[in-house]
């Protein structure tokens, strides 16, 4: 499990996506999936409650540094974090992959391995919190923690909605 890890995410589109490289083989090279299964509430949230393509909004595209920990985050963080959000996956193939919600637009399996870890199999529950940067403009070196807690099984999420970590 590879815990306690800083990965510099530079996106063009205005959310992060996360996932196993299984949960996206049905993609094709090349595919829109944005576009087409990936746009809407009711497209967005299967994936979102069977832990598979685990994707938020940012609000914007920018530099995003995230911080990987293991565990929950305690009550300090959570109660100095202005942006907190709650989300599950499942890890398969002991790989997860971390990318720009864009790169749905044009796809391709291959992701830089820069943007991967390593996990066990199974479920997590992801907490992410998050403060607007020095700077007030949200993605200039913005810094996510993204915490990690295994479960026994995918936990219970808001069933409406698109997950989105900045709401101002």
């Amino acid at each position: 499990m590879e815990i306690n890890r800083t990965m510099t995410l530079e996106i063009c589109g205005l959310g992060i996506i996360f996932y196993s490289p299984p949960a996206a083989a049905h993609i094709a090279e090349g595919e829109n999936y944005l576009i087409a299964n990936y746009m809407a509430e009711d497209q967005v949230q299967p994936h979102i409650q069977r832990g598979t393509i685990v994707g938020f909004g940012t609000a914007s595209p920018g530099v995003y540094i995230l911080h990987i920990l293991k565990g929950y985050p305690d009550a300090q963080t959570l109660a100095e974090s202005t942006y907190k959000l709650r989300l599950g996956i499942e890890v398969k193939d002991n790989t997860l992959c971390f990318r720009d919600l864009y790169d749905l637009m044009d796809w391709t399996a291959e992701c830089p391995p820069e943007q991967c870890i390593a996990l066990d199999d199974g479920y997590y529950h992801i907490t992410l919190c998050s403060n607007r940067p020095e700077s007030g403009i949200v993605g200039d070196n913005q810094h996510i923690q993204v915490y990690f807690n295994t479960l026994n099984q995918m936990p219970n999420l808001v069933s409406r909605g698109v997950p989105t970590l900045v709401t101002d």
